[in-house]
């Protein structure tokens, strides 16, 4: 039973039904500007994700990354990162009991108000259906203004996502990263859907924060970006720019080596 409760205590903020029913409002829960000084402004969140993906970028690109292994990608991907941010991080076992997975800094230590994780999924908008999806799924995020995240790499929300893929995508450049989907991810921040929700013992250490892809972002770095839409761009007007939100997780204080990534399922900077 302890067992149980536990689990249902972590998965009652993603499952869709108890936060329609839920009647207290989410977004008096959201950290400001005025509340804390742990916010990272919109220009350095996009400007850090672009040189952060041209250098990815560059190192996957020479004439021998095709013959590359997922594995190995995944390898060059962590020394990308440790160079460019100074830090490795990668999904491990949970020193929480019954947290199954885990994110854990495994190299070097994270810097205080610095992107750890990009939380991955399909974007649903408030009238996408997405019930079905919610059910047994740990893994939905509610953004402030309503807009769902789904980051289960399994199951439907995983088909749902490579289907969106295949249909956005106009050959040679994927619409964005699916590996995030496998063990192996070729871009190593996309693993926030892992960071487990924090206890009395282990404190929230990483606070969620919303973003805005800018519309003139290189198309052929959105290749490492774990995100899409649901919703077909057939169906947005024309001339309009769909906006793509980006759910980041950043560091409250420094994280070393060894330390476990906790957030608070109810806590967002804005």
């Amino acid at each position: 039973m302890q067992r149980f409760v536990y689990k249902w205590k972590q998965y009652r903020y993603r499952f869709l039904p108890w936060l329609l029913l839920n009647l207290k409002d989410r977004s008096v829960r959201a950290v400001t500007k005025n509340d804390t000084d742990a916010l990272v402004s919109e220009t350095w969140f996009n400007d850090y994700l672009w040189k952060f993906f041209s250098t990815l970028h560059t190192a996957l690109s020479n004439e021998d990354a095709h013959l590359m292994t997922p594995a190995e990608k995944y390898k060059q991907g962590l020394h990308v990162l440790r160079e460019c941010s100074g830090f490795c991080l990668e999904r491990t076992k949970s020193i929480l009991p019954s947290g199954g997975r885990g994110v854990c800094v495994t190299k070097g230590m994270i810097p205080r108000h610095h992107v750890t994780s990009i939380y991955p999924g399909l974007l649903y908008q408030p009238h996408d259906p997405v019930f079905f999806q919610s059910i047994g799924n740990p893994f939905i995020f509610r953004c402030i203004d309503g807009v769902l995240v789904d980051g289960n790499d399994k199951g439907l929300s995983k088909s749902l996502f490579k289907s969106c893929l295949g249909r956005d995508s106009c050959w040679p450049l994927p619409a964005c990263d699916e590996t995030w989907l496998t063990d192996t991810p070729v871009c190593p921040l996309n693993v926030g859907q892992y960071v487990n929700n924090h206890t009395k013992r282990y404190p929230a250490n990483v606070a969620y924060q919303e973003f805005t892809l800018p519309s003139d972002f290189p198309v052929h770095l959105k290749q490492y970006l774990p995100i899409n839409h649901y919703s077909s761009i057939l169906d947005v007007p024309d001339n309009m720019y769909r906006p793509t939100k980006i759910v980041a997780l950043v560091s409250l204080d420094e994280i070393p080596s060894g330390h476990e990534l906790f957030s608070s399922y109810f806590t967002m900077v804005t």
